[in-house]
């Protein structure tokens, strides 16, 4: 006997969300994208995936740059296996938030007027002012790179758990990771990563969180002096802070695998043999 279906029930967002009032009118709304992103995030490590899909539907509708969080968020559909009934709410938000940006209601949501920005700190920029290089078109080898790199982190994290902490650390690879391969971005495609390495260096409070954020925020400052030149200078403390990530989130990934691994990481080192002259 088939069973009708449940109704939809979208969790109201957290409180966090009312963050967006204020922060929407700063800089003509240019971090309303990432702070609609960091709720997404937070809906995900909550499981409610329809507050999700609906506040990262609104990033996406504001500012392209939000499609850097695409395979996060579709490595978090697939490994929670959410119903198919939740997915058009992305795509709907979206549209309704591109409607009003052209209709300009309220004021904030206009769409700007086009303006040149720096280039991103990313690998193509370090290629960019290097010889012999800097001249081959290298946008095919660029688009290819960006999506086999998407492809590989969204595989990979669909079958990682989604606990909140983990869903963080995996959001923040993919801020860092995606923008770092993708051509024609500019830095403040980095303005997600920035907020997520601040937010987990005040979490945590250690070495390593502090050394992503100061590395994010060194990135961003030096691409955003303008030329190709600093921004290639800004990617190298981009590649740093990704690695650094990188080696985070996959050694908290093997802990989670191997118990006794976990155990060893968090135990304290074992005392010197003390040597008998």
């Amino acid at each position: 006997m088939l069973r009708p279906a449940p109704p939809l029930r979208i969790p109201p967002p957290s409180a966090a969300a009312w963050l967006l009032l204020p922060l929407s009118v700063v800089a003509n709304g240019a971090v309303f994208w990432p702070a609609a992103c960091l709720v997404a995030i937070t809906a995900a490590g909550a499981r409610h995936y329809g507050a999700m899909l609906v506040w990262y539907g609104l990033a996406v509708g504001f500012d392209r740059n939000a499609l850097i969080l695409a395979p996060f968020v579709a490595a978090v559909l697939i490994g929670a296996r959410v119903r198919w009934q939740l997915l058009p709410l992305a795509p709907v938000f979206a549209l309704a938030m591109l409607l009003a940006r052209a209709h300009a209601a309220p004021p904030f949501l206009a769409l700007p007027p086009p303006i040149t920005l720096p280039a991103a700190p990313s690998l193509w920029t370090i290629l960019q002012v290097l010889p012999w290089i800097g001249t081959l078109p290298l946008g095919g080898l660029a688009l290819t790179s960006a999506f086999g790199t998407a492809v590989a982190y969204g595989a990979w994290a669909s079958t990682q758990p989604l606990r909140p902490p983990e869903v963080r650390e995996r959001a923040l690879l993919c801020a860092l990771a995606i923008p770092m391969v993708l051509p024609g971005l500019d830095p403040s495609a980095f303005l997600l990563a920035g907020g997520l390495a601040l937010h987990a260096a005040l979490l945590e409070r250690s070495a390593p969180r502090r050394r992503i954020a100061a590395l994010v925020g060194i990135g961003m400052l030096v691409a955003c002096s303008g030329g190709v030149g600093a921004a290639a200078f800004g990617a190298i403390a981009m590649i740093g802070a990704t690695l650094l990530q990188a080696r985070s989130v996959l050694k908290r990934g093997a802990a989670n695998d191997n118990p006794a691994m976990a155990w060893a990481a968090a135990a304290p080192p074992l005392p010197l043999p003390r040597v008998m002259c």
